[in-house]
């Protein structure tokens, strides 16, 4: 327990900080856009381009870890739009944010901390191998669902080009291709170039934080939590059920499946608000679900480090 909390509290404080500057009057509603707008436009992309660019890619690419964590993590993108629309009964762009919150793992902010203290070097592969790939394949799905999907239905129907190139040129889309060219290329950003991309992407998650803790001081965490505890069941719960199966169905080996499981495990992500934030949907539910989400995977982590790590 003292590990997690370890990991978990500094979360807590950037998210309590943004609530506390909030209703001390020193932060507004206008402070919470500014910082989305920064996060979504440019901290993350920054943060995704120099990772991938800078990334060392497998000689062989591990596909039957990628296959049981990432197919899996598919469908519950998929249940969670599913449940968008028949349970929760969100529009169609809405129902994009809800597969994003049912399915995104906080890999970087409590993934990777806590899988290299309890596993050691054994979860360098797995965990660089998945959490390099989150982004690239579940950020294209929610684009998607949000720019193309949800713009069905709401007047004339947009020409097939300009829906691709409103995916295409999405901040987060464009950053990630731009760093897997550069890669593949084999050109890496150096110098002041690099340590301005470094400087940016830091920014990121603190600044995601306290915007979230902006935004959840307009909000009542108390009161109706039923959109959020549908959420929450699929994420916690059935996600790192569902890549546990997969990893023994898979024969995925044990020091894998044990990192794979666990990332799963990991509570809702802050990207998770950054979209709902940027396209102004369904923000007072995904700012629930990521608080809820991140106290209820400190119980479901515990249960899993203690069932790995037991002698």
């Amino acid at each position: 327990m003292d590990l997690v909390f370890v990991v978990i509290a500094p979360v807590f404080g950037a998210v309590i900080l943004g609530f506390a500057l909030f209703r001390a009057g020193i932060f507004d509603a206008t402070t919470s856009e500014g910082l989305a707008k920064f996060v979504y436009y440019v901290a993350i992309p920054a943060l995704l381009f120099r990772s991938l660019a800078r990334a060392a890619l497998p000689a062989v690419l591990p596909l039957p870890l990628i296959a049981a964590y990432y197919v899996p993590s598919i469908a519950v993108f998929g249940a969670g739009v599913l449940l968008g629309r028949h349970v929760l009964h969100w529009d169609r762009a809405s129902q994009g944010i809800a597969g994003l919150g049912a399915c995104y793992s906080n890999i970087v902010m409590l993934g990777l901390p806590l899988a290299t203290t309890a596993f050691g070097a054994s979860a360098a592969v797995p965990l660089f191998t998945l959490m390099a790939l989150q982004s690239s394949v579940l950020f294209p799905l929610a684009t998607y669902c949000i720019e193309v999907y949800g713009a069905r239905g709401h007047g004339p129907r947009p020409p097939v080009y300009l829906s691709l190139g409103r995916l295409v040129m999405n901040p987060v889309i464009a950053s990630l291709a731009l760093g897997v060219l550069c890669n593949l290329s084999g050109w890496v950003p150096r110098g002041a170039l690099d340590v301005l991309l470094e400087k940016l992407a830091q920014a990121a998650t603190g600044c995601a934080l306290v915007s979230l803790g902006v935004s959840l001081a307009q909000y009542r965490l108390a009161g109706d939590l039923r959109d959020s505890a549908v959420l929450l069941v699929v994420k916690n719960l059935v996600h790192p059920l569902l890549v546990w199966l997969a990893c023994t169905a898979l024969h995925v080996p044990a020091e894998w499946m044990r990192v794979a499981v666990l990332l799963a495990a990991m509570p809702s992500g802050v990207n998770a608000y950054i979209f709902a934030k940027r396209y102004g949907l369904q923000e007072a539910v995904i700012s629930k679900t990521i608080v809820l989400s991140t106290l209820i995977s400190s119980a479901v982590t515990t249960f899993i480090l203690h069932q790995t790590l037991a002698p």
